[in-house]
């Protein structure tokens, strides 16, 4: 009874809200009207209350159509002007791209020491993800995940240090059409070619190992529609939406060894386009909620038999997430949850 009800009152406010079905149909009843998001936030406040918790909560600012400066160029920048123009442009906009960050030399060492996957990977034209396995860690995964500077940005954007959220492995897309929104829908794709926001805090840096360009496929962004309280529950933003209310996109490009960072709670998509490759390593942080803690994985990252006190605290703290700190007492379980053993006499 109770379901019927809750699914009859979705379908009033559906009515009420979101009659326009030229910008509003399938899975795409989202919106960045301010009376739409106020009801939301208040009928399901979740995700609003864990970024007011962890400060990712900002004040709305809309992007003029000029205002696409997404870019930064950090060979003729210092460490800490890298680090506060990043996290100013990540804070305006959602998201910023580091062109040509990490040389070829550092790239061609990683793809050496990891070419047996690299080599697991498709290259041929498919309308579904390529994805490795676990990476096994090592001082080269570690410098490219832990990077001083991008880790510095990312702390500085979510004032606090982040949390790496899950393990890292190599992703490729070869799109075999230019997959649109429709595409989605009829389950064509594993990849999201629509408009979606990620979870509250997630905050990602991508590196690309193939150049990108706005004629391949790439990541578009919403631009400062991460300073509104998005919620999931309406679902999606239309293609028709973004463009009636002149919505400013960005693109993230760039040449190889260029980082993409992008909030989780920017309106993002994947723009696939036929037959162009695009290869990267996304390495997952959060500000402390929604890690994904798996065993598995643990032992999959640790088979070449890495010595976690190799790091550097600072590596080592971020990390403790996905692989728990030893601590002296241990610890103790309180109804599934893992929790530091307080007192003494055990």
């Amino acid at each position: 009874m109770l379901k019927k009800i809750k699914f009859f009152l979705k379908k009033i406010i559906f009515i009420i809200f979101y009659r326009d079905k030229k910008i509003f149909y399938r899975d795409c009843y989202n919106s960045l009207n301010f009376g739409h998001l106020i009801f939301w936030n208040l009928v399901r406040p979740g995700r609003l209350l864990t970024r007011i918790r962890y400060k990712r909560f900002l004040f709305p600012k809309k992007i003029k159509k000029d205002d696409i400066n997404i870019y930064i160029d950090t060979k003729s920048l210092s460490k800490n002007e890298i680090i506060e123009i990043a996290a100013k442009k990540l804070k305006k906009y959602g998201t910023v791209v580091l062109n040509e960050y990490f040389n070829e030399e550092t790239l061609s060492k990683f793809e050496n020491e990891y070419k047996n996957y690299f080599n697991m990977l498709s290259y041929q034209p498919s309308n579904l993800t390529s994805s490795t396995a676990t990476l096994p860690l090592s001082k080269t995964l570690a410098d490219l995940w832990f990077d001083e500077i991008i880790t510095s940005i990312i702390e500085k954007y979510i004032k606090r240090l982040p949390v790496a959220r899950n393990y890292p492995n190599l992703q490729s897309i070869t799109p075999k059409h230019s997959v649109i929104e429709e595409d989605y829908f009829k389950n064509k794709t594993d990849f999201s070619c629509v408009w979606h926001v990620d979870h509250s805090t997630l905050i990602q840096p991508a590196i690309y190992f193939t150049n990108v360009d706005e004629k391949s496929s790439h990541m578009q962004v919403i631009l400062g529609s991460h300073t509104y309280p998005n919620v999931t529950n309406a679902g999606y933003l239309s293609n028709k939406y973004v463009r009636k209310k002149n919505l400013t996109i960005g693109k993230c490009v760039g040449k190889r060894g260029s980082v993409q960072i992008h909030c989780g709670n920017v309106y993002h998509r994947f723009k696939a386009v036929q037959n162009s490759t695009r290869t990267w390593i996304k390495f997952t942080f959060c500000s402390g909620n929604n890690v994904q803690l798996d065993s598995q994985q643990i032992g999959g990252m640790l088979k070449n038999d890495f010595n976690l006190s190799s790091l550097d605290d600072r590596s080592r703290t971020i990390i403790s997430s996905l692989f728990p700190l030893p601590l002296d007492k241990g610890y103790e379980v309180k109804k599934e949850v893992f929790e530091p053993t307080k007192f003494k006499g055990i």
